[in-house]
């Protein structure tokens, strides 16, 4: 019986607010740094700016999932392209909780070498929540574990 893709995608929404948000800051700054002979005030516009066009990357493929699994093993996005791993050549896939502040919880996907992990972000500035990348996954793995 073949489940539907358990996908994972960003919350472009949340991207785009927070883009907009921050070019709106920035225009205020930049009007500011007009008036006043301190180049600080430009610093700062900038940094809002350039993190503004960061998250409006986010926003270009609404459609385009972070990660996909179903019967046969994952994909995901990394930094180079996809990768995707079959059930059986996965040594360990597992959600993480957040842990602090600066880092999110996540999907990790281990090589079964174990010398290749990779993460896909799970939580607020995605679809998915930790319960349920934990149930999804647990369904897929379970009738795919050889």
């Amino acid at each position: 019986m073949m489940h539907e893709p358990f996908e994972i995608h960003r919350r472009v929404g949340l991207y785009a607010l927070v883009a907009l948000l921050c070019l709106a800051v920035a225009g205020g700054l930049g009007w500011f740094a007009y008036d006043r002979p301190e180049p600080l005030l430009w610093i700062g516009t900038g940094v809002l700016t350039l993190l503004a066009l960061t998250l409006l990357r986010g926003t270009l493929d609404p459609s385009t999932p972070l990660f996909v699994a179903d019967d046969h093993g994952v994909r995901l996005q990394t930094e180079d392209g996809w990768t995707g791993l079959l059930w059986d050549e996965m040594g360990e896939i597992r959600v993480e909780p957040r842990a602090g502040i600066r880092h999110d919880a996540r999907v990790k996907v281990i090589s079964l070498d174990g010398r290749k992990v990779f993460s896909t972000p799970v939580g607020l500035a995605t679809t998915v929540d930790l319960e349920q990348a934990v149930a999804e996954l647990a369904r897929r793995r379970g009738p795919a574990a050889y």
